[in-house]
């Protein structure tokens, strides 16, 4: 009988210790469950900026009418000089791999120097000199190949409206067995549809930021000058360049407000 005393004495004292030293212990650390963020979508419009370089090249340029009253047979040269752009615009982004936008652009220093033999009863030698300037109104749709490491390789095409303009031509030539000319073609400028294709790749800077750099085919259409003066050497309506092309190396930067970007979660809470 002692016995079991004595060891339901020492039961009941474990138990004690065990409940005092519990007592004792910093209660378990519950942490707070944090909700998985989902990409908060603001909308894919953006900006965009270029400025550029393009190398001109023209079908052909003739006087209207062509051969000019009383010539016989009309020769015709040229060479066409490079033109600078600076240009804007806005676009939405649909999804990752289709956007649109819509461009505004000016070119100059753009130069024309044409040449021509006029052949008849009387026979001419000309040379005329003048500056070519266009402002080009764009719609471009664009699909985007995809992205690595920050770059993304892209392709696209474009329609609109190129206004090309001709400054004064100066005309200085020879009558064959008369002597020295020179007069003045006055200035002109006319519409015309515009076409583009272009590939390039952007590079991711930020979040909302890419610089761009493309190669771009650009169709203006045609340049038309105004009426001659009286003086000048040949009797003619005006003069026009036909299918005037540029070859245009593109540096860009785009800007996209919001976008799919993820929130940093909040940091964990520990209760106790």
């Amino acid at each position: 009988m002692r016995r079991l005393i004595s060891l339901a004495f020492a039961a009941t004292a474990a138990f004690v210790a065990t409940a005092a030293t519990a007592a004792d212990m910093a209660p378990p650390v519950l942490r707070e469950s944090i909700p998985a963020v989902q990409p908060v979508d603001n909308g894919g419009w953006y900006l965009r900026g270029d400025v550029g370089l393009g190398t001109q090249t023209a079908q052909r340029w003739q006087y209207n009418p062509n051969p000019p009253g009383g010539i016989t047979q009309a020769t015709y040269q040229h060479s066409l000089s490079s033109t600078m752009f600076i240009g804007a615009g806005i676009g939405y982004a649909f999804n990752s791999w289709f956007r649109v936008d819509a461009s505004l652009e000016y070119r100059s220093g753009g130069r024309f120097v044409g040449r021509d033999i006029l052949t008849g009863p009387q026979s001419y030698e000309n040379v005329l000199h003048t500056n070519m300037s266009s402002i080009v109104a764009l719609v471009n749709g664009y699909i985007d190949l995809g992205t690595w490491w920050g770059i993304t390789p892209y392709i696209g095409g474009g329609i609109g409206y190129a206004h090309n303009r001709l400054a004064p031509t100066f005309d200085t030539g020879v009558v064959v067995g008369v002597g020295p000319s020179s007069g003045v073609i006055n200035g002109g400028s006319n519409g015309n549809f515009a076409w583009a294709l272009m590939a390039g790749m952007a590079w991711d800077v930020s979040a909302n930021t890419k610089i761009e750099i493309g190669y771009r085919y650009l169709n203006l259409g045609n340049f038309r000058s105004g009426a001659p003066c009286p003086l000048c050497t040949t009797a003619v309506q005006n003069y026009e360049i036909r299918q005037v092309t540029s070859h245009d190396i593109r540096l860009g930067l785009r800007y996209a407000f919001g976008g799919s970007t993820p929130v940093a979660p909040a940091p964990v809470v520990a209760r106790y």
